[in-house]
């Protein structure tokens, strides 16, 4: 491989490098039950009651049926 092969490899790798490992990684945040208020990740470190983790690729568990009305 040339110099000027891998100076091209290296360099693609450091901008595809950064990109591929946020896909990877979970990011999530503490929010109250009641209202989904975005809260300090603390209440949910410290377990307390009616806080929770919620991750960003937190999904709907079923889908929305459209509402089709019968036009009689």
């Amino acid at each position: 491989m040339t110099t000027r092969t891998r100076i091209a490899a290296i360099a693609v790798a450091l901008v595809l490098l950064p990109g591929l490992a946020a896909c990877g990684k979970n990011q999530r945040w503490c929010e109250r039950d009641q209202g989904d208020v975005l809260v300090s990740n603390s209440y949910c470190e410290k377990g307390i009651a009616g806080y929770e983790w919620e991750p960003d690729h937190d999904k709907p568990k079923y889908k929305k049926k459209p509402n089709k009305k019968k036009v009689h």
